[in-house]
């Protein structure tokens, strides 16, 4: 993926279906090599929709399917 190139809301959710354990922000944004505020807009979007849940862990928040 070209670094100018932010992923759609459907890619990040296939990435967060095969994680089942759950991804934090960071490792979202390094998965698609975009900054932490873009993975947060588009993270945004999947919880706002109800596909993605989040559960903290510690200073970590955990986003799963």
């Amino acid at each position: 993926m070209p670094a100018d190139s932010i992923p759609t809301v459907k890619e990040v959710e296939d990435f967060i279906k095969k994680n089942p354990h759950g991804v934090s922000i960071q490792d979202v944004a390094r998965e698609f090599k975009i900054s932490r505020y873009e993975t947060v807009y588009l993270l945004g979007q999947l919880i706002g929709a109800g596909k993605i849940g989040v559960r903290q862990i510690g200073p970590v928040k955990l986003h799963y399917y």
